[in-house]
């Protein structure tokens, strides 16, 4: 009997997880890569402010940009399950700090944009 139960409860866990994209999530936002979000290259601050000095610059069509962290932190839960529009509007909410072929900077969130 209780094999019977455990089977159809394993089944029915298969059936919904397979037939619903409501349960599909996306990576942490720092398990992915971005690029640049503009036409045009994107300077790296010292500071989580444009106001402070530039380190580097990001260029134009960049790819492979590495999210360290952001501030405000994001949600997880919110990234996970957010649509694609829902992950841009977390990201222009912040500054966060990158790296790109090895130079480290903050960029406004609102620069990038997973891959």
């Amino acid at each position: 009997m209780a094999s019977r139960i455990v089977a159809a409860v394993v089944g029915v866990a298969a059936l919904v997880a397979a037939a619903s994209p409501a349960f599909a999530q996306s990576p942490s936002p720092y398990d992915l890569t971005y690029t640049l979000r503009g036409a045009a290259a994107a300077p790296l601050y010292a500071d989580m402010s444009a106001k402070t000095a530039t380190v580097g610059e990001i260029p134009a069509g960049a790819k492979g940009i590495v999210l360290r962290w952001c501030r405000s932190e994001i949600p997880f839960g919110t990234w996970q399950f957010g649509s694609r529009k829902q992950q841009l509007a977390l990201l222009d909410e912040r500054w966060c700090e990158v790296s790109y072929q090895g130079k480290v900077g903050n960029v406004p969130g609102s620069a990038i944009a997973p891959e």
